[in-house]
């Protein structure tokens, strides 16, 4: 079970690619894979353990800037193609090849107060990495991810492990707002390797309602109220693992979450898009090796969490792109 728990945590890492590990807007999937900005702050309050004397109390800030590397468009052509009838001749000899790579920098500080006397204790995560689209033969739009990272605590940077985090999988599109996608995420987080499938995808509910899931992650409902604005609700699953400092040794220090939250995303121009959120955590814990080297598990009360952010989006994206034609 306690290895149950972790990969929740890395898997949500995993698929967030370069961005928090927060939740999933499937209905801006799309944004994903456009050069940009984006800069997240998270503050949960304190909240008493369950079975120990003291609180936890976390405070995150996290940016990343992804930019274009790569990119491809062309049509033509195959006067060679097959079909049952002409129209769909004509449909298969037309071919189009697109792709695009970016590669994405991310850095972030977290600050964790544990205890009874308040213990602050600062996290650093900071990850290089590349991720990209191409559109197959059948019109499937394959997409993929691959990060280095290291998250430490300050006095056990020099001790740093470099951890892998992947992810590849193909989409298909089969509506303007209903899509399907699935996938592997592979995540090599010292000493803990984890080969976990997923599978994702939206359904339209009327003209303004979606469902959305992210299995075995998320699940959420959006409402589109304008073209500008949306809002999401759903449950998920969230957390992290970053090295420790526990007296002379480095451990690994945990964290595992179930999130029940409101989200809304306002777009103030095609360049600037804000957003904001609160979480109710009806489920948590952390887990990290005592001075003897014993795995322990420490629940944390219920509580909640406000998160705010902001993207700032410059250059075009290869997968609108795709989408808008094979729509």
């Amino acid at each position: 079970m306690k290895a149950l728990r972790i990969w929740i945590a890395l898997f949500a890492a995993s698929l967030a690619m370069p961005a928090a590990a927060q939740t999933f807007d499937l209905e801006q999937f799309e944004q994903i894979f456009r050069p940009r900005l984006r800069v997240d702050t998270r503050w949960t309050p304190p909240a008493s353990f369950t079975d120990e004397k003291g609180t936890y109390e976390d405070r995150m800030a996290v940016g990343v800037f992804t930019l274009p590397v790569y990119q491809r468009w062309s049509a033509g052509f195959d006067l060679n193609a097959e079909g049952k009838g002409v129209v769909e001749r004509l449909k298969n000899s037309v071919r189009i090849r697109a792709s695009q790579v970016l590669a994405n920098v991310r850095f972030g500080g977290r600050e964790l107060r544990i205890g009874n006397d308040g213990d602050v204790r600062m996290l650093y995560t900071g990850s290089v990495g590349a991720l990209g689209v191409s559109l197959t033969r059948k019109y499937r739009v394959l997409f993929w991810s691959a990060n280095v990272n290291v998250s430490e605590e300050a006095s056990t940077v020099d001790q740093m492990v470099p951890r892998f985090n992947g992810v590849i999988g193909k989409l298909r599109i089969n509506g303007v707002r209903k899509q399907i996608f699935y996938g592997l995420a592979v995540t090599v987080s010292d000493g803990l390797n984890l080969p976990i499938p997923f599978v994702g995808g939206t359904e339209p509910i009327g003209d303004r309602w979606s469902f959305q899931y992210v299995l075995p992650v998320q699940l959420a409902v959006g409402f589109k109220l304008s073209d500008d604005t949306r809002f999401q609700g759903g449950v998920g699953a969230d957390g992290f693992r970053s090295g420790f400092g526990q007296g002379d040794d480095r451990v690994n220090f945990n964290y595992a979450a179930l999130r029940a939250f409101v989200n809304v995303r306002h777009r103030l121009s095609r360049t600037v898009q804000l957003r904001a959120e609160i979480a109710g955590l009806p489920v948590r814990q952390i887990r990290y090796p005592d001075t003897a080297g014993d795995l322990q598990r420490y629940p944390i009360n219920a509580g909640w969490s406000v998160q705010a952010g902001m993207s700032i989006f410059f250059g075009n994206s290869t997968l609108e792109r795709i989408l808008d034609t094979v729509l």
